[in-house]
């Protein structure tokens, strides 16, 4: 049996996924984000190839004040920030059998089911250490 981990903050619920893949034979595991300890290379994994603006929780008080712009952050200053405070975070992030995935679309979860990667994050001038996850 397949094991399906997500991850998300207190409160947070997906029960309809939940109950679907549990339905379908996956092992489901849902854990506290904010209990976990973060760092740049455990989170960068989750958030593949899509646009670091995509990467953060648009509901986060910084966000919606304009403390912090999405549009104007690099790769390894949302990380840092993220780490910090776990609230930037889109949710929720998922792992299945090693392969990552963060606050994925109807669309995505397809794929991501599928195991099928997406086309390697551009690696920019991130260092090499925040491509891969020790947990694998």
């Amino acid at each position: 049996m397949p094991k399906i981990t997500f991850y998300v903050k207190p409160g947070e619920t997906n029960e309809f996924h939940h109950r679907s893949l549990a339905e379908n034979g996956y092992d489901v595991e849902v854990r506290d984000l904010d209990a976990e300890t973060w760092t740049p290379p455990l989170l960068r994994p989750y958030f593949a190839n899509k646009p670091v603006a995509e990467w953060f929780n648009p509901q986060a008080p910084q966000i919606l004040s304009g403390a912090i712009d999405p549009n104007t952050m690099h790769a390894q200053g949302a990380l840092v920030a993220m780490t910090a405070n776990p609230e930037l975070i889109r949710t929720p992030l998922v792992k299945l059998d090693g392969h990552c995935g963060a606050g994925l679309t109807e669309e995505e979860w397809p794929d991501f089911l599928a195991n099928k990667r997406l086309a390697p994050p551009d690696h920019g001038a991130i260092p090499a250490e925040f491509w891969s996850d020790p947990h694998d």
